[in-house]
């Protein structure tokens, strides 16, 4: 019998809801090899915790050095500790996929590094997200403001208005004041700064994003305007020298703002939850979903998109979806996190929660290599879920492949509003007047995206 299900899952586009794909020219002069394409990615993490030590991880991506096997010989060990785990797996897709490689040694990726015709030249990284991933878009985000001059006049790349710095308490007034000709003083022109951002650009941009659950807590606490005011005298005072309590209060407020606004201009606001990127530094007590129930009980008319399934909380998600008609939950790096406890979770989800407030894929990935492994890893579980819940009676192949083709591609680009998006990027992108406009919120890129972090 045909697998109708595991093939439309297979072959269907995906959207992908969170990436940091980098910039095109950033990501033409990095000048990768098929070790970066393959380990400059998540995977190096659970490389340290297997035990390869740092310098053996940064040779295995230093790419003045071509001895490919001697390389990755530094981290071979570590490599057989973990190639069973969701990161290494994500890797051994795209090495198969991409260098047509079975079985990871050093000898097999120096013989598939002599033939690769993977060279970063123009338009790869798209042909690499589009045409082999095949993703329907991305959504990008990109860790800083301004947003990048390219996502103009296109439709492929579409971006997040990150706003960490003002969740976290420590607000970039200047950057504020460049883009919005805002100058910050008071807790009122703060208000007015960020009320000019967002109306300058709400049109062309997917959601609101904060990663600041890696800095402090997500639990929420309201704040009055002169709490915040006082907060803010003492940031603009003492900079990064302010009292924890005082960036906790300004982070409050502000957050809060950023959320109303949000609901305003009816934007997603994607919090991240759970797991960091990274080793050495995760406050269990920071990341779990249910810190974040007072934030989304007082903003009733936001969208709260809580990101990566609050591994390792993730059954809270899904009574906050139950409960919270404005809450909603982002699979994105859920995948290769562990891939066991993401199928676990879909299933538990679509037994439990409202499907169409389920997204099924993001990468997460700086590189596009990254996001063909993620994407392939992705379809595979979860083409083996809804098979497992054909193979006992919850589904009937023709509702697993509705059910499939909707949580891929039918809601996402609903609730993102993608073709709204797409003609304003487009209409933006020929209006020379606004590109060349003083104040708004599209610059050139000055620096790469790797250098401000990502998550």
């Amino acid at each position: 019998m045909t697998d109708d299900l595991s093939t439309f899952v297979a072959q269907s586009p995906l959207c992908s809801t969170h990436e940091h794909t980098e910039f095109e020219r950033f990501y033409q002069e990095s000048r990768r090899d098929i070790l970066t394409h393959l380990f400059d990615n998540y995977v190096i993490h659970d490389l340290f915790s297997a035990g390869a030590n740092p310098q053996s991880i940064e040779a295995l991506l230093d790419t003045s050095n071509p001895d490919i096997e001697d390389r990755f010989k530094a981290v071979e060990t570590a490599w057989q500790r973990i190639r069973m785990g969701g990161f290494a797996e994500a890797v051994r897709l795209a090495a198969f996929e991409l260098f047509e490689i079975e079985d990871i040694s050093p000898e097999s990726l120096r013989r598939s590094s002599e033939t690769t015709n993977l060279v970063d030249s123009p338009g790869e990284r798209l042909r690499l997200l589009r045409d082999v991933a095949n993703l329907d878009h991305v959504q990008v985000d990109p860790n800083r403001r301004p947003l990048p001059l390219e996502m103009l006049g296109q439709i492929f790349f579409h971006y997040d208005l990150n706003v960490f710095d003002l969740c976290n308490g420590t607000p970039e007034l200047s950057e504020l004041t460049e883009i919005t000709g805002e100058e910050v003083h008071s807790i009122s022109s703060l208000a007015s700064a960020i009320e000019r951002l967002l109306e300058r650009s709400h049109k062309y941009v997917v959601a609101l994003k904060s990663q600041h659950a890696y800095k402090r807590t997500l639990e929420w606490t309201e704040r009055s305007d002169d709490e915040a005011a006082s907060a803010l005298d003492s940031w603009l005072r003492l900079g990064s020298n302010i009292s924890e309590a005082d960036r906790l209060c300004l982070g409050d407020w502000c957050t809060s703002f950023v959320a109303r606004l949000a609901g305003t201009y009816n934007l997603p606001f994607k919090l991240h939850t759970g797991l960091y990127g990274g080793n050495g530094f995760m406050n269990l007590n920071y990341i779990a979903a249910r810190h974040l129930s007072r934030l989304v009980a007082r903003h009733t008319s936001t969208r709260f998109l809580l990101m990566h399934i609050a591994y390792p909380y993730s059954d809270e998600l899904i009574a906050l979806v139950k409960h919270y008609n404005n809450v909603a939950v982002d699979m994105c790096w859920a995948w290769c996190i562990n891939p066991v406890h993401a199928s676990e979770f879909v299933q538990r989800f679509i037994h439990g929660a409202p499907v169409n407030k389920l997204f099924i894929f993001g990468g997460d990935a700086l590189t596009p290599a990254a996001t063909v492994g993620y994407a392939l890893q992705a379809r595979r579980w979860l083409a083996r879920c809804l098979r497992r819940e054909v193979s006992e009676g919850f589904l009937t192949e023709k509702s697993g492949v509705d059910l499939a083709g909707f949580l891929m591609m039918d809601n996402p680009k609903d609730y993102f509003d993608v073709a709204a998006k797409s003609a304003a990027l487009l209409a933006a992108g020929s209006d020379t007047a606004f590109r060349e406009a003083r104040y708004n919120p599209f610059r050139n890129p000055t620096k790469s995206i790797r250098n401000s972090g990502r998550s």
